[in-house]
């Protein structure tokens, strides 16, 4: 009777000691880590990080350019004024047609919500585009309300008049004039987008006359 109680007890401590049990701590632990989503872990704010603290000008620079647009797109981000945003702004003047069209939408979501030192900065990458892919600028901009319109004229024209003050040009309607002829292969139609969107710069220009 003692050999089968002792017996009995043996298997008892076997089976407990080779159970999968898991302690409840380490399983919260693993569902709540950060790294397990990406998209949070690249967001997260560490203020040890210089690379996720959001007002240091290299916030979010280790990621490549495409990702910060895609968050910008998303609206998980806002573009500040640093390193990463304005990647994303240089990239509207790739020579790259694809990578264009990406950055051309992240640059409407940009000029529409800047402000600050981005927003003063946002009408030179404006006017450069419109300068060299004239014709790909009619194609997007003829969808354009008469809002988006003016306010892409008003961001653009400040550099198109600083252009001017540096003698490059006489004056915003000179600088209207190259636009449309620089689009050689322009239908009817985009000249006709072009020349609404130049109707808009010379109204900038004339308010920025009249206010100073």
């Amino acid at each position: 009777m003692v050999r089968t109680h002792l017996l009995i007890g043996f298997l008892i401590v076997f089976i407990a000691c080779n159970s999968d049990s898991k302690p409840i701590a380490a399983e919260a632990t693993r569902t709540t880590d950060p790294s397990a989503d990406p998209s949070i872990a690249e967001l997260s704010t560490n203020p040890k990080d210089s690379l996720r603290d959001p007002s240091n000008f290299f916030y979010l620079s280790d990621l490549p350019s495409r990702k910060v647009g895609e968050l910008i797109l998303s609206d998980s981000i806002r573009a500040l004024d640093n390193e990463a945003s304005f990647r994303c702004l240089d990239s509207l003047n790739t020579p790259n047609s694809t990578s264009r069209a990406f950055y051309f939408q992240v640059f409407k979501k940009v000029i529409s919500n800047s402000d600050g030192a981005l927003s003063e900065s946002v009408g030179e990458y404006s006017k450069k585009y419109i300068e060299t892919y004239p014709k790909e600028f009619a194609n997007y901009a003829s969808s354009f309300s008469r809002s988006q319109m003016q306010l892409w004229a008003f961001q653009t024209v400040e550099h198109v008049l600083a252009a001017v003050e540096e003698k490059r040009i006489k004056d915003a309607s000179d600088w209207t004039n190259q636009v449309i002829k620089s689009c050689k292969d322009c239908d009817a139609s985009q000249l006709k987008t072009l020349r609404s969107f130049n109707s808009f710069i010379l109204l900038a220009a004339k308010d920025r006359e009249t206010n100073e």
